[in-house]
């Protein structure tokens, strides 16, 4: 196994385990969600900060997942279209899409996330949408870290899809 196939397994098997993480943060806010519906009705005690703690988990299980599910072809896709066309042209606009609008714009989109953790961290920002106040900086870190490794995914879906069309049935993927 050469360098690059190796690489891409890699980030593969990354991609498989920070999306199988992601997965268990929803029974993080299964339970916060439960707390707080048993606080409020049982005990008319309802709280501030289980709004902000859904909404960062749920942004966070949604960014991390990205990834894995990129990894597994799992994304919505005009497939009415591009399943009429043979593999060979299929694998050239995955290609020309993935180099022309995937990386541009998701190497984009993490250097903003990057830069919006880096000043959430040195302004001490909080979350404004209730009145707990929580730092924002983690939430930020799980929004640079989940499109970034998006990015990287996409990187190593790109190299497996021109390996396919190079090398045909002799790909290794």
């Amino acid at each position: 196994m050469n360098v690059l196939q190796r690489l891409v397994a890699v980030v593969d098997r990354v991609s498989g385990f920070v999306g199988r993480v992601a997965s268990w943060v929803i029974l993080a806010m299964i339970l916060v969600v439960c707390y707080n519906v048993a606080m409020r009705y049982v005990f008319n005690s309802p709280t501030a900060w289980s709004f902000d703690m859904n909404y960062m988990l749920g942004g966070s299980m949604m960014a991390l997942g990205q990834a894995l599910v990129h990894r597994d072809n799992g994304h919505v896709r005009i497939d009415v279209i591009s399943n009429r066309f043979p593999e060979r042209s299929r694998l050239i606009l995955e290609i020309v899409f993935t180099v022309i609008l995937f990386i541009p714009v998701f190497f984009m989109v993490s250097q903003v996330y990057w830069s919006d953790f880096i000043h959430a961290v040195q302004i001490g920002e909080t979350m404004q949408q209730s009145a707990w106040y929580p730092l924002a900086w983690p939430f930020k870190l799980m929004l640079a870290l989940g499109f970034s490794f998006f990015l990287i995914q996409g990187l190593a879906n790109l190299v497996k899809y021109i390996a396919r069309l190079a090398m045909g049935s002799r790909s290794p993927w």
